[in-house]
């Protein structure tokens, strides 16, 4: 039994292989050592072939859109005539009636909102407007009638014809004042339009300077513009004996020296009273008493093909004779045919413009 024992112990003995006490050390396995295998450092390598080159491209160009939206005008106008009452004036008188119902068809076409009176030439009357309608306007039933009544004189006269004068009296206070005779006939939106009708030269006192600044002022300051002196008088220099006159006395027309320098001063027209009948100045002057624009500047260079038109939001053709059309020397839009926009009217010009 004890050999037994011995033997157990040297087994045990054998398998603490620590040492010192048998069985009292920690059992740490036998480990061999890692095999470590050489890293080769090698310097790194750069790839220095050729690549391909990104070429930069611009974008598209896209044209920007301009809207210049612009108001028409509103085609109101005011008119005085200045008639010469002598008797030498009759077959004239009679003339510039025959060419007044011509005179309002163009204003009418032109769309312009007019009124009209008539005063003479002579202080006796003082710039009052005449008849028993005073005031011609385009709801004036039979206005022909009316104007004839109105350019109808006495046949005796005063022979002292201070045309620009009268107008002046005419336009301004007390006439025009509330209670003047004249009252209504000027209205503060209006343009303004002065016509003389005569075979004599103004006998006014001042020089032509004078009234030429007092007809420009008469719509305020910055509005001079909107006054025109327009006459049908003798031809310059030397004067006129009107178709089938010669040889009768008083026949020949004066040149009009005076009234001539102020319509030239105002932007009016000047026609000769001895012409066969005066529809061409008369309508020369519903042309240029019209108010209503027919050029509409672009704020910018526009590409032409791209320009559309509307009026009041309906599209207007592009069409010279009624329709509108792109003028590259002033930049604009132009209404030169038969279409005029109306008045008041809203024009919207939509463009593209190049950005460059």
């Amino acid at each position: 039994m004890r050999w037994k024992l011995t033997a157990l112990a040297l087994l045990l003995a054998g398998c603490d292989p620590v040492g010192r006490e048998n069985g009292r050390g920690a059992a740490v396995p036998e480990v061999a050592p890692p095999i470590l295998s050489p890293v080769a450092i090698k310097p790194p390598v750069v790839d220095r072939s050729p690549v391909g080159r990104v070429a930069l491209v611009d974008p598209p160009r896209v044209d920007s859109i301009q809207v210049d939206e612009l108001q028409q005008s509103d085609g109101v106008v005011d008119i005085l005539w200045l008639i010469d009452d002598s008797g030498s004036m009759t077959n004239e008188r009679a003339t510039l009636v025959g060419n007044f119902a011509r005179f309002v068809q163009e204003l009418l076409l032109l769309q312009v909102d007019f009124q009209m009176g008539v005063t003479s030439l002579v202080f006796a009357d003082g710039g009052k407007i005449r008849g028993a309608t005073k005031i011609i306007r385009n709801s004036t039933s039979d206005p022909r009638a009316v104007f004839e009544a109105n350019t109808t004189f006495p046949d005796s006269r005063s022979r002292w014809e201070q045309g620009l004068r009268m107008a002046q009296f005419g336009l301004t206070a007390p006439n025009i004042a509330p209670g003047g005779d004249n009252e209504g006939l000027v209205r503060p939106d209006a343009a303004l339009a002065i016509i003389a009708v005569t075979n004599e030269d103004d006998s006014s006192f001042g020089n032509t300077d004078y009234y030429a600044r007092v007809f420009k002022s008469l719509k305020g300051k910055g509005n001079e513009n909107l006054v025109s002196f327009s006459v049908i008088g003798g031809t310059l220099p030397n004067g006129c004996v009107s178709p089938g006159e010669s040889g009768l006395y008083g026949s020949l027309a004066d040149p009009a020296f005076r009234y001539a320098e102020v319509a030239t001063k105002t932007g009016g027209i000047v026609g000769s009273i001895c012409d066969a009948s005066f529809e061409q100045t008369l309508l020369r002057i519903a042309q240029a008493i019209n108010t209503l624009k027919r050029v509409f500047p672009l704020t910018l260079q526009p590409v032409t093909t791209s320009v559309l038109v509307t009026v009041n939001g309906v599209a207007v053709p592009q069409d010279p004779v009624n329709g509108w059309q792109y003028r590259p020397d002033t930049n604009s839009v132009v209404f030169l045919g038969n279409y005029v926009p109306p008045p008041g009217a809203t024009v919207r010009l939509t463009y593209a413009y190049s950005r460059e």
